[in-house]
């Protein structure tokens, strides 16, 4: 892969992958430029040594969500000082924000069916119509796997609601 080839894709991608991470880090700003950082580091490693991936954003999304997956298991998250921020953006680290990355472990534990689901719906803001397209399955069978991974979610998480949307 030649310069130019990296920063058209860097330029092209930056972006989406960024507000994608954004989403499911809860909003830590420093959380999601780190993950972000280092997708494109395992991209740059992994695509001269193997081919370039037919879409790279997709490649990009799904190695950083596995990197804050590991991240999260790694780490005893529910601490503000685990978090390994710099001082300053562990004082602005919410309970909101940790229980946004709490969300989303539990959402990423449910397996790939559920989580695809519920990721699409709430953090990608997806129609039901829009998620059947793209899974192409019919739409009552999209509300019936919603339904489900939310009681699946729900008995992980009892005390947040899982019900509901703007997309329903």
């Amino acid at each position: 892969m030649t310069e130019q080839q990296w920063l058209k894709i860097y330029r092209e991608t930056v972006h989406p992958l960024y507000g994608y991470m954004a989403k499911r880090t809860g909003g830590i700003r420093e959380l999601t430029e780190d993950i972000v950082q280092e997708s494109y580091l395992r991209a740059l490693d992994n695509w001269k040594r193997k081919t370039l991936p037919a879409s790279p954003i997709a490649w990009l999304k799904r190695v950083a969500h596995n990197i804050l997956i590991d991240y999260l298991r790694q780490k005893k998250w529910d601490k503000k000082a685990d978090l390994d921020l710099n001082p300053y953006t562990r004082n602005q680290v919410t309970k909101d924000h940790l229980k946004s990355l709490e969300i989303f472990l539990a959402i990423s534990s449910l397996g790939r069916k559920k989580a695809r689901i519920l990721e699409a719906f709430y953090y990608d803001g997806m129609s039901v119509k829009e998620i059947a397209n793209s899974i192409e399955i019919s739409e009552r069978a999209v509300e019936g796997q919603l339904r489900r991974a939310r009681q699946s979610l729900k008995s992980l998480l009892p005390d947040i609601k899982t019900n509901g949307g703007k997309n329903e």
